[in-house]
């Protein structure tokens, strides 16, 4: 059971963050002490485990979640925010990749994923700043354009995905006052809070059942004779097991650690614009 709520701040050295500034209270989650059994034991309290955690809940199942830090304290509360239909890679280099049948699997999957946060956003009413008002990526130069012109193209034959529009020098204009050759414009993009939403979600999953332990870092994984996820205080017995701390696994299961990979995200934050609003209309 949580304890009394502190807010986001405590504890939490992640330096000067917007998201960190805003942040929803949050209640603090005891460590884990002493030896417990459950169902499904979530490492890393993120938005997958997060997720994993309620879902499992949902549907009945006893679960435990151990998070090394506080909620949110990896990549899931300080990443960019966006939500952004399909995948880093693009359409074009889905298909190039895994070629045109795995591509669109793989661009569906990750529409789909999109439909689920929102789902969940509304189920839970998690307040996370949820604003749908597209994605825009500027084109610097013709070359930019004629690439923009080709990705629509593939995600039209290929993914099946028409909700994608090519903007004039003029259009984007409207848009953004910033005098790019011309943009790419997708409707269905946009941004959130990614903290508040984690946090959001820790709250769904507790409501759920889901007991959750803060301060708790899996320092050992035991697969036999069952699962056994240990920390420094106790240890998880447990039928299943999801590991979703990314690259703070640390070495818990070493066959993670060669799909680990560090990616850049950036953001920038002002302070609020009024009047100055109009480059972004």
């Amino acid at each position: 059971m949580a304890t009394r709520s502190t807010g986001f701040n405590a504890g939490l050295d992640i330096g000067k963050s917007y998201y960190v500034a805003t942040a929803s209270p949050a209640p603090d989650h005891p460590a884990l002490a002493g030896d417990v059994e459950a169902d499904l034991v979530v490492v890393g309290g993120g938005c997958t485990g997060l997720s994993a955690a309620l879902h499992a809940a949902e549907r009945g199942l006893k679960v435990v979640l151990l998070e090394g830090g506080k909620i949110g304290w990896g990549a899931s509360g300080r990443n960019g925010g966006q939500m952004i239909p399909g995948l880093r890679k693009g359409a074009r280099g889905l298909v190039k990749t895994f070629g045109p049948e795995r591509a669109k699997a793989l661009f569906d999957l990750a529409f789909e994923a999109r439909g689920l946060v929102l789902d969940i956003i509304e189920r839970h009413a998690i307040d996370c700043d949820l604003r749908l008002t597209g994605h825009l990526v500027g084109a610097v130069n013709n070359s930019d354009l004629s690439d923009f012109e080709a990705e629509a193209e593939c995600l039209a034959k290929v993914m099946k995905f028409t909700d994608v529009e090519i903007l004039s020098a003029a259009q984007a204009r409207q848009k953004v006052d910033t005098p790019y050759q011309g943009a790419v414009f997708e409707p269905l993009g946009g941004h959130m809070h990614p903290l508040n939403y984690t946090l959001g979600l820790a709250r769904a999953a507790a409501a759920a059942g889901v007991v959750i332990h803060e301060n708790s870092v899996a320092v050992r994984l035991e697969r036999e004779p069952s699962i056994r996820v240990h920390t420094d205080k106790g240890s998880v017995r447990a039928r299943h097991v999801v590991l979703a701390g990314d690259a703070l696994l640390q070495g818990l299961e070493p066959r993670v650690n060669s799909r680990i990979m560090p990616v850049g995200n950036y953001i920038v934050a002002t302070e609020p614009l009024d009047g100055k609003a109009d480059v972004i209309p």
